[in-house]
């Protein structure tokens, strides 16, 4: 892989293991653990008096002062440079404090994420000087509260297709700009927008439509905010469509250049993933202490339902897999911090796997809670309301692990069509390339030569074995199926789900590993007991999800799926009653 193209995970899809992004596990450093301590004890204070998640979930919104009253307390500016008035936390600071807020209530923690996690995170990343300057102590101090406008009525996780336009004005002075968004997070109390719409540009002397993001003041005229929406969760939270009607905005409103709007999108995306995925870990913790108070107190048949079996599987699978979302989670915030590397799918990964851990943690608490679980005398069945949205958040989870594949396999891709056009067009050239091709094409084949992980604890030894095989076998697959498939490879949805599970699972393997490599390192083995007892249980967990895909590449039932959906389409219902058959 070339260097140009760092990332972990991108090499993993070529067989290689980039030892050097994952070891040693990433520890804060101890000033900002001080710092992050200390907003989160300003915090953990007002919550106790002040958050009224029951009371808000059922009035379906929170006080409007309480954003104020937070941004206050620096909540409103966390990663906005201390020079432009916030707080100058990295990645991982951010993330851990989300964590937090999402423990405390969800409602809560979707608004201030959606503030700054997405809001105005393009300003952050692709900014101007002078619209930094402009807006960003505005939006940290909170005067200004942030939405993100991508979403459409035919819009979705298909960023590329909005309708939304913006057309120059004749002096070239503002565009003009008119559509409609929908489901925007703080739509009712914002009054900055990041908005993404269609612009024309020239390229190759030809006009072309390609998407533009624009900072937009609200109030404007021509803006109006639509009711607010009735939701199954994180009901206290401002929800709205907006609606634009030949808004002016003023040129130097564009962020990130005209027709750069989508990779101005995914940038801020690929941040904004993070801070979900570590408010999904708060909330997993809460569920499973939830889960152990329950346990512990409630007896049936004269024992502790704590005792039985089946709940202490639940337990020990809801801790392993909390542990190894954190791993995952605060890996990938510091690739970020790093500054030098492409994260895109280990973000991807994170949410998918954190999102799918707290809707599992929070199912299995009302579990055990059972009927008490299910009543709104406790908070349970709020926490599994909220829980759901996350799967569909910032990029539905189906769509992000057609993302997680196809990113993947782009490389090799690109290296197998440059390898026969090479080959055909210019042989003697072509002999390097083919050369080194081949040489990687004999260690996925054989195993000789694969790349080995040198750096994983003695103790963990043996499932560092299993990521070396399965890396290589994830290369071969991966060029197995793109020579199978060529370009249909983007359309083949089987093989993209099971080849990016795979890929999550592996990340998730790498993660506990360096996790539990750092841990016994700085606190002797014989004091990390439970850590190599979760990544015994996480590995083999997740070892038999990862055969179980790679067997299913050839072996599956995929056709007949296909023919009992196509089916069912047809007849627009399930086509059985007993009655009838």
């Amino acid at each position: 892989m070339a260097d140009d193209q760092q990332s972990f995970m991108k090499s993993l899809f070529f067989g290689e293991i980039r030892e050097d992004f994952i070891f040693p596990y990433p520890a804060p450093s101890r000033e900002l653990a001080e710092t992050v301590t200390m907003v989160l004890d300003s915090f953990e204070k007002y919550a106790k008096e002040n958050v009224k998640s029951a009371v808000w979930d059922e009035a379906g919104a929170m006080p409007r002062e309480v954003v104020t009253q937070l941004a206050e307390l620096g909540l409103a500016g966390l990663a906005v440079p201390e020079e432009l008035g916030g707080l100058g936390l990295p990645q991982t600071g951010y993330a851990r404090i989300f964590e937090q807020i999402a423990a405390v209530d969800g409602a809560l923690a979707v608004t201030l994420g959606a503030h700054q996690s997405i809001g105005y995170k393009a300003l952050l990343l692709f900014g101007s000087e002078a619209q930094r300057k402009k807006y960003l102590p505005k939006l940290a101090s909170g005067e200004l509260i942030a939405a993100y406008c991508l979403t459409e009525p035919n819009s979705g996780s298909d960023a590329a297709s909005i309708q939304t336009k913006a057309v120059l004005s004749p002096d070239g002075k503002h565009y003009i700009l008119t559509g409609n968004k929908l489901w925007i997070t703080n739509g009712g109390i914002a009054g900055f927008f990041t908005v993404f719409a269609k612009t024309e540009v020239i390229e190759g002397g030809e006009k072309r439509e390609k998407v533009t993001c624009f900072v937009v003041d609200v109030p404007s005229p021509g803006i109006s905010i639509g009711p607010a929406e009735h939701k199954m969760g994180i009901r206290a939270s401002w929800t709205n469509a907006i609606h634009f009607d030949q808004v002016k905005v003023p040129i130097e409103n564009v962020v990130g250049g005209v027709g750069y709007g989508f990779k101005v999108a995914m940038g801020v995306l690929n941040h904004g993933r993070l801070g979900l995925a570590a408010g999904c870990v708060g909330g997993s913790k809460n569920a499973i202490r939830a889960a152990i108070e329950h346990a512990n107190e409630r007896v049936q048949f004269k024992k502790k339902i704590g005792e039985f079996g089946m709940i202490k599987e639940k337990i020990a699978r809801m801790v392993s897999n909390t542990y190894a979302g954190e791993a995952m989670t605060f890996m990938t915030t510091a690739l970020i911090d790093r500054g030098d590397v492409d994260y895109s799918i280990e973000s991807a990964a994170s949410k998918i796997f954190c999102s799918e851990l707290l809707w599992e943690c929070v199912d299995e608490n009302i579990q055990i809670w059972a009927g008490n679980g299910y009543m709104k005398e406790y908070p349970y069945e709020r926490w599994m309301r909220d829980a759901r949205i996350n799967r569909i958040f910032e990029g539905a989870n189906e769509i992000l692990r057609a993302f997680v594949a196809l990113s993947g396999m782009q490389g090799p891709g690109q290296e197998l069509k440059d390898i026969m056009k090479t080959s055909i067009s210019e042989p003697l050239k072509g002999l390097g390339p083919v050369t080194g091709y081949a040489k990687r094409w004999v260690t996925m084949q054989t195993g000789i030569g694969a790349d080995s992980l040198s750096k994983s604890h003695p103790s963990l030894k043996k499932y560092a074995g299993q990521l070396e095989e399965y890396s290589a076998q994830l290369a071969q697959q991966t060029d197995v199926l793109l020579r199978r498939h060529g370009k249909e490879i983007a359309l083949k949805q089987f093989a993209q789900k099971r080849i990016a599970d795979i890929a999550i699972d592996l990340f998730a393997m790498f993660c506990v590993v360096s996790r539990v490599t750092h841990s016994i390192e700085k606190n002797g083995k014989e004091n990390c007991v439970l850590e190599l007892q979760i990544a015994e249980t996480f590995c083999m967990r997740a070892s038999r999800r990862i055969r179980s895909n790679f067997k299913a590449i050839d072996h599956n039932e995929d056709e007949t799926m296909k023919a009992i959906a196509e089916k069912a389409y047809e007849l627009g219902a399930y086509p059985f009653d007993i009655l009838k058959d």
